[in-house]
C-alpha cells in the first residue's frame, strides 16, 4: 500500500536493510510484529513487521508507513553530497546512498549510543554502497558544526540537507532550526520531516490554495533554499494535509464538545429566527 502510495506522486518507496534487535546504553532496536497504521499519505496500512528505535520505553522512531511515507520527498529529491542531521535508524541514509544521482551522504548524530545501534541494528558495515556514507557524530545545533562538515567534505557545498532530529512532527522548532542550518551551510536544495504539515499550516493562515506557487513562497518565508514545486509536490502536501487537522496545526481555537453541542442546537434556532424578520 506505501509503495502504491507513494508512487502516485511519482516517488519511489524507501529501500530497507535487513533490521535486528540491537541495543546501546538507553536505546534499543526492537523488531516486531506489525500491525494495522496510519501514514503519512495513506489511511491505513497493515504492517506484517516492524522495526522501533526506542529511548528507553518511548518509540522515537520506526520504519512504518508514516515514516516510510514521510521520507518520500526528500529522498526524491536527494542527490550529489547529501547531508543528513540526525542518523536515527539509519532509515534515510540507507536509502539515499542506493541512488545511483547520489555520490557521498553525511549523517551528523549527536549521540554515540544511536550511532552504536543503527550500525549493529542495521547491519552497516554490509550495506550495498557502505563506501558512500559517512557517520559524523557532532551536534548540528553547534556553532562549530559547519566547519566539522567542510572538513568532513573537503567544503564542498552539500546538494541536498535533510533534518530529522525531532522526536515528533511536525516539530515547532524546525522550522527555524532548519533556517539556521540552511545559513550555516548554504545547501543547494533542503528540508525537514514534517514540512508538508507545516506548509498546509501556512497555507491555511493565509486562506491560500496548497498549489506548487504557494509552496515556493512558503519556502521562501521559512528560509529554505528555492523549492521550485511541482504539482505533484503539492498532490503530496495536499494528501498530508487531509488526514490532520490543519486548522489546529495552524493554532486556531478548535470549539469543545459542549461548545459544538451548542452550535448543533442554537444555529437552526438563529436561522430560524432571520428567515422570521426578513418575512
Amino acid at each position: 500500500m506505501t509503495a502504491a502510495a507513494l508512487r502516485r506522486f511519482g516517488f519511489e518507496p524507501l529501500a530497507e536493510p535487513p533490521w535486528r534487535e540491537a541495543e546501546a546504553g538507553p536505546w534499543r532496536l526492537r523488531v516486531q510484529r506489525g500491525s494495522a497504521a496510519h501514514g503519512y499519505v495513506s489511511r491505513t496500512v497493515v504492517e506484517p513487521r516492524r522495526a522501533v528505535l526506542c529511548k528507553g520505553r518511548t518509540p522515537w522512531m520506526s520504519n512504518g508507513a508514516l515514516e516510510r511515507e514521510s521520507h518520500a520527498w526528500h529522498g526524491e529529491r536527494a542527490r550529489g553530497l547529501v547531508v543528513v542531521a540526525g542518523l536515527g535508524m539509519g532509515l534515510h541514509a540507507h536509502a539515499v546512498a542506493a541512488k545511483p544521482e547520489v555520490e557521498r551522504v553525511v549523517v551528523a548524530e549527536v549521540a554515540p549510543d544511536v550511532i552504536a545501534v543503527m550500525c549493529a541494528g542495521s547491519g552497516f558495515d554490509a550495506w550495498p554502497h557502505r563506501d558512500k556514507v559517512t557517520l559524523l557524530q557532532a551536534d548540528v545545533l553547534a556553532p562549530d558544526f559547519a566547519a566539522r562538515l567542510a572538513a568532513a567534505t573537503g567544503g564542498r557545498r552539500p546538494d541536498y540537507l535533510y533534518a530529522d532530529i525531532w522526536p515528533d512532527y511536525p516539530a515547532a522548532a524546525a522550522p527555524a532550526q532548519t533556517a539556521a542550518l540552511v545559513r550555516a551551510l548554504d545547501p543547494v536544495a533542503a528540508g525537514w520531516w514534517g514540512q508538508e504539515l507545516a506548509a498546509a499550516a501556512w497555507a491555511h493562515r493565509r486562506r491560500l490554495p496548497l498549489a506548487p506557487a504557494t509552496l515556493d513562497a512558503w519556502a521562501a518565508a521559512t528560509g529554505l533554499p528555492p523549492l521550485a514545486a511541482e504539482e505533484r509536490h503539492a498532490a503530496f502536501v495536499r494528501a498530508a494535509a487531509a488526514l490532520v487537522d490543519v486548522a489546529a496545526l495552524a493554532g486556531e481555537a478548535r470549539p469543545g464538545w459542549l461548545d459544538r453541542l451548542r452550535q448543533r442546537v442554537e444555529y437552526p434556532a438563529l436561522r430560524l429566527a432571520i428567515g422570521r424578520r426578513d418575512r
